[in-house]
């Protein structure tokens, strides 16, 4: 019988789909933003809708956010302990 627990990426849950147009020169600064947030562009531009309406934003960009900051302090703790070797 089976668990429950599939493997592979967790359920985001029922979500719908839409197709938006917006200016391409603005796509190169969208998909910076969401590099510079650590998080997939399809969750980036759903945290920025859901802030622009208001809304609570969704669990799984919440879960996204935290392990890119989690990712971030510890390359930042890296960079810091990263000390010169000698021979």
């Amino acid at each position: 019988m089976a668990s429950g627990n599939k493997p592979g990426r967790r359920s985001y849950g029922l979500r719908a789909t839409r197709t938006v147009r917006y200016p391409a020169e603005y796509d190169e600064i969208f998909v910076r933003r969401a590099e510079e947030s650590g998080i997939p562009i399809s969750s980036w531009l759903a945290l920025a809708v859901c802030q622009q309406a208001g809304l609570d934003v969704p669990e799984y960009v919440k879960d996204e956010l935290e392990e890119a900051r989690r990712k971030q302090s510890r390359q930042a703790t890296d960079e810091e302990l990263d000390m010169p070797r000698t021979a």
